[in-house]
């Protein structure tokens, strides 16, 4: 019986066709792409900045303008009691020590200290109740304004106040320092911000002045 070999194929050990590269980036590739994205993200963080800034501004310009319409609305309040005296005890309404310190006397209330409420009910005749002794004092070093229960330590009332002062008029509209005169306070103040605007570098600011006429005799 004959056996008739079977040729074998012979591999080939190399091919003929060059290896194909896998894709990717190249150094130059990559290192331009690298360029872009930080040119791209610094962009984009500066702009973040800049509306984070304008942002803060702005927050702070709403709080001069509450600040400023709170200061003069409350020492247009404390100022119109000076000298209520409905018990005709003698209250001296104003005590001037200067154009930014008035310290301010009226008696308010008291009237139910015997049923456990000595700041509540009608004026009793002495002024030792809470409200009816106070000063009212510009801090310049906080750029704010304070109430001073009896002249002593002082509660800010309002910041951002980068100016204040008073001044004081007679029956005649002439000015005087003697408290038992004094029938118009003037009230002027400027309130401005720390920050400026992130496009003008200007700060903000705003000026209020009110005449403050009192009814009540010294």
């Amino acid at each position: 019986m004959s056996h008739r070999a079977i040729p074998m194929k012979q591999k080939q050990p190399f091919s003929d066709h060059p290896l194909r590269e896998e894709p990717g980036f190249s150094l130059v590739e990559f290192l331009l792409s690298t360029m872009i994205l930080l040119v791209v993200a610094s962009a984009v963080f500066a702009m973040l900045s800049q509306t984070q800034r304008a942002a803060s501004y702005q927050a702070e310009v709403q709080a001069v303008m509450d600040n400023a319409r709170t200061a003069m609305d409350t020492v247009e309040r404390v100022i119109r009691q000076a000298g209520n005296d409905p018990r005709q005890t003698g209250v001296v309404g104003l005590e001037i020590t200067g154009s930014t310190r008035l310290r301010v006397r009226a008696d308010l209330t008291g009237s139910a200290a015997s049923s456990g409420n000595p700041d509540k009910g009608d004026p009793d005749g002495d002024i030792g109740d809470a409200g009816e002794d106070v000063e009212i004092r510009y801090n310049a070093t906080d750029r704010s304004i304070e109430l001073a229960p009896g002249g002593g330590t002082g509660q800010a009332i309002a910041n951002y106040i980068s100016a204040f002062s008073m001044q004081y008029f007679d029956a005649n509209g002439a000015a005087t320092n003697v408290g038992a005169n004094v029938r118009k306070v003037r009230v002027t103040l400027t309130a401005s911000s720390t920050l400026r605007d992130p496009q003008t570098r200007q700060i903000f600011g705003m000026q209020q002045s009110s005449d403050i006429q009192l009814v009540n005799r010294q």
